[in-house]
């Protein structure tokens, strides 16, 4: 490999850039589980830009982690130093987030896409009148030359902010991907159809000319899920009265006034007895806006009134009420519609309408296939077929790879508890103070940090409060309501606790279940309390439903396999290197079925024990 950018090719990394060079030679896709520490990135960019170079292609790297921005973007700096070849790459993320205007990061995505228009539009925004002048799409000679200086380059997002200077960041993007070989973006950028559309027509080019490369993409069908998926709510509404009538526009206060009464009157109507959710109709919400206000009309006066508020400041509450109810008048088919009572984080009881899409293929079906070729990846991608049939990748094109950790067996144990469960007719306190036994005798084996995993968290309070008098560890707990900054300090404040020892107790499919590393000897220990199931409701029921009728396998593909991949994710936080030592602890009997073992990763077989902490204890 001409550009592969390390001196040495890792254990399996070689077959993993052969199958990703054979799917792009043929242009099929491929569906590769590569375990952390083989080397994705570099197994993936390296035959794809080597191909894209040769036949003037474009590769698109997608990932939904800023992190793995960085790692892609210093995974090509490598290949430049290394084979002093020229790769211009363009580090995109969303718009709001490359803006020098203050403020704007808090914005909705909606809300800055409308907000930066009115800005363009009324010639108010500095940074991109001085790239284009009076004249649309016609650059600027100093920011033409500033684009010349930059082809050739790699640069993360910050650098690059930094080297346009008083420029668009966004728009010398924009400009320089019709010379880039190499687009690292995210998910959005590809697989919402708007905004390929105009990704494709700024780089100057197509599908077919794409080489797309998908990283975490056990993440893609949940991801691409939710860009279909919006919701309404009375505090939204509310609101929305209150901007209405700031900017004089009583008419629309008093329809959203109505309109906040329909969703009050639609929850008495269809909640039965200690309900909180049901299912509705679109013609439920549609026929009673029509009671009092032409329903398409209500949506032109709404944006109106999101016009005239986004040239005063960036948000518009009235007009994320237009998206939605514009929204509404979608398909019906892969598509659930529902009602249903919300607590707020003050604890505050609300209603709110959804529009969730249930069908992934909505949004990958066409890129992943019309591409010439498409690469998806990630360390907890089984099985596979599963990722085939939702994605909706050609069978005919498509090949499935899977490779074991490489990273010493003698490095990690794997552990099965098959005394417990969080089985929900087995869940009761009795449980928990096993658990919490379990845990407290478990800890005192490990000489160091550790860290549980809980499926809820309720449970994880009720077993924190039950682990505070066995144990002398300190023990640090996520919340719900924590941010970014807050979330990082404890982190910190944790791995400082490596020598004497402490507890990080966090939810799986929480903030440290995935996404964060804790490398070398932060974390010793993982313990996986029971299997991450929520008790589905409705829309996770009507996804069940959705894919038991395409596929026949509702129950996996909607519940299970889902949630085994969530204790996988979270279990694998402690070994990230291949000189990580650590346990991982799966504390439920439902791990030993036959049902959910099949989907752990090939090489991964668990030890059956009563008591863990001697093995924990012969490990260390």
């Amino acid at each position: 490999m001409d550009l592969f950018p390390f001196p040495d090719v890792r254990e399996k990394q070689d077959e993993l850039m052969e199958a990703a060079e054979e799917a792009i030679a043929e242009g099929g896709s491929l569906v590769a589980h590569a375990p952390t520490g083989l080397g994705k990135t570099a197994a993936s960019l390296t035959p794809a830009l080597e191909y894209a170079k040769n036949t003037n292609k474009t590769v698109f790297f997608l990932t939904p982690r800023h992190s793995q921005h960085k790692i892609a973007v210093d995974t090509v700096k490598k290949m430049q130093d290394r084979h002093d070849v020229e790769l211009t790459v363009i580090d995109l993320l969303g718009k709001k987030w490359l803006c020098n205007i203050e403020g704007v990061e808090s914005m909705a995505s909606g809300d800055f896409s409308d907000y930066c228009k009115s800005l363009r539009d009324d010639g108010r925004c500095d940074f991109y009148s001085s790239m284009y002048g009076d004249e649309e799409n016609k650059v600027l000679k100093k920011a033409k030359e500033r684009l010349d200086d930059l082809e050739g380059s790699a640069l993360h997002s910050d650098e690059f902010k930094s080297a346009v200077g008083t420029f668009c960041p966004y728009y010398m993007m924009m400009e320089l991907s019709r010379r880039s070989d190499l687009i690292i973006a995210d998910y959005f950028h590809m697989f919402h159809p708007g905004v390929r559309e105009s990704i494709m027509e700024n780089a100057d080019t197509s599908l077919e000319d794409s080489i797309i490369i998908v990283d975490e993409a056990h993440n893609l069908p949940s991801r691409t899920r939710s860009l279909f998926s919006d919701t309404l709510s009375v505090p939204q509404l509310e609101r929305g009265e209150t901007e209405a009538e700031k900017y004089g526009f009583y008419d629309i206060e008093g329809y959203l006034e109505r309109l906040r009464n329909v969703l009050v009157s639609l929850a008495a109507e269809k909640f039965t007895q200690g309900s909180h959710e049901e299912k509705i109709e679109k013609k439920d919400l549609e026929d009673s806006i029509s009671n009092f206000k032409d329903y398409e009309d209500l949506i032109v006066e709404l944006e109106e009134v999101a016009e005239e508020v986004r040239e005063d400041k960036e948000k518009s509450y009235c007009g994320g009420i237009a998206e939605f109810l514009e929204e509404w008048e979608g398909s019906d088919e892969g598509f659930f519609r529902g009602i249903r009572r919300r607590r707020s984080s003050s604890g505050n009881r609300y209603i709110e309408v959804q529009y969730s899409c249930l069908d992934p293929q909505v949004s990958t079906k066409t890129p992943l296939n019309d591409a010439h070729a498409s690469i998806m990846m990630s360390g907890t991608l089984t099985p596979q077929s599963m990722y085939t049939d939702l994605l909706g990748l050609n069978e005919s094109k498509n090949n499935e790879v899977a490779f074991e950790s490489p990273f010493p067996e003698e490095n990690r144990e794997l552990l099965m508890v098959p005394t417990v469960t969080t089985k929900y007719k087995e869940r009761d306190d009795s449980m928990r103070q096993k658990y919490a036994w379990y845990l407290a005798k478990s800890f005192e084996s490990v000489p160091g940090n550790c860290a549980a995993f809980f499926p809820s968290y309720s449970m994880m309070i009720k077993v924190k409060e039950l682990l505070k008098d066995r144990t002398d560890y300190e023990i640090f707990m996520e919340r719900q309501d924590m941010n970014k900054d807050e979330k990082q300090a404890m982190l910190n404040e944790y791995a400082s606790k490596k020598d004497e020892g402490a507890a990080l107790l966090g939810v799986a499919a929480g903030s440290f279940g995935e996404g964060v590393d804790f490398p070398g000897d932060v974390m010793k220990a993982v313990f996986v309390i029971g299997l991450p199931l929520q008790r589905p409701d409705l829309e996770t029921k009507s996804l069940i439903d959705f894919y038991d009728h395409r596929f026949g396998k509702g129950w996996d593909y909607g519940y299970s396999y889902p949630a085994m991949n969530r204790a996988i994710q979270a279990a694998g936080r402690c070994i990230r290197s291949k000189d990580d030592k650590g346990v991982i602890v799966y504390m439920d009997k439902r791990y030993g079925w036959s049902n959910y073992r099949k989907v752990f990763p090939p090489g991964y077989t668990l030890k059956s024990t009563r008591a863990p902490w001697n093995e924990i204890d012969e490990f260390f």
